[in-house]
C-alpha cells in the first residue's frame, strides 16, 4: 500500500520497468511521448497517484493534484477498458494491451502480476499471492486465496482456494493441471531481468 512519496515514487518506476523496459524515460522517449501517449502507462501512473491521495489523506491537503489524477484516472480506464481498485494491485504489475480488465478494489493481489484482456477479478476480498498470472478470459469469483506464483490458463472460471505455489489452473472450475515457476521465470530472460532491477531498486531505496 503506497503510504509514502518514497513509495509512490518507487511503484511508478518498477511499473515502467516491467512494462517499458527502463525506469526513468530517456529525452528521446519523452519526445516521442509528447506526441503519442502511452496511455497503459499514463492509466498506472494515475492508478498509484490515486492510491497515495487517499492512503494518506492528501485529497485534503492537495485537492488539486488528487483531482487532476482522479478525473485522468477515470477518463483513460473507460478509454482502456480497465476498471481496477487503487490498492488491488502490488507493484510491478504488467498489462501487456488495451481490453476489458476489472479489478474489485477490495481485493489484494501480490507484486509482479499480469493482467491479459477479458478478465474479471470480482471483489468478494480475494487474497492472491506474487507473481499471478491471469490469461485472456479469465474470470475468478468468490472470497478466495491463491499462493504465490499462480497461472490461470484462458477462459479458465477461479471459485475456490489454491494455497499452493508454483502451479497451473485450467477449467471451469479451474484445478491445478501440473507445476508451473513464476511466469517471469517461465517466459525468459528478459522479464526475469526486469524483476532483477526491480528488486534491485527496492533494496536501494529502502522500501520494506
Amino acid at each position: 500500500m503506497i503510504s509514502t512519496r518514497q513509495e509512490l515514487k518507487f511503484y511508478i518506476m518498477e511499473d515502467r520497468m516491467m512494462n517499458r523496459g527502463f525506469f526513468r524515460p530517456s529525452i528521446s522517449e519523452r519526445i516521442k511521448r509528447f506526441f503519442v501517449h502511452d496511455i497503459i502507462m499514463d492509466y498506472l501512473v494515475s492508478l498509484r497517484y490515486c492510491a497515495f491521495y487517499n492512503n494518506t489523506n492528501s485529497i485534503i491537503t492537495l485537492p488539486i493534484g488528487y483531482l487532476f489524477h482522479a478525473l485522468r484516472f477515470r477518463n483513460l480506464g473507460i478509454r482502456l477498458g480497465f476498471s481496477i481498485g487503487y490498492n488491488s494491485i502490488g507493484y510491478g504489475v504488467t498489462i501487456p494491451h488495451y481490453g476489458t480488465i476489472v479489478i474489485g478494489a477490495e481485493n489484494r493481489i501480490g507484486n509482479f502480476a499480469v493482467f491479459h484482456t477479458g478478465i474479471c477479478i470480482t471483489g468478494n476480498k480475494k487474497v492472491i499471492g506474487d507473481a499471478f498470472y491471469c490469461s485472456t478470459g479469465a474470470k475468478l469469483t468468490s472470497e478466495i486465496r491463491l499462493g504465490n506464483n499462480i497461472s490461470v490458463t484462458a477462459n479458465s472460471v477461479v471459485n475456490r482456494d489454491c494455497t499452493q505455489d508454483n502451479v497451473l489452473l485450467a477449467g471451469a472450475p479451474a484445478t491445478v493441471i501440473k507445476d508451473s515457476p513464476a511466469w517471469y521465470v517461465r517466459d525468459g530472460a528478459t522479464f526475469s531481468n526486469r524483476v532483477a532491477k526491480v528488486l534491485q531498486l527496492k533494496s536501494e531505496m529502502n522500501i520494506l
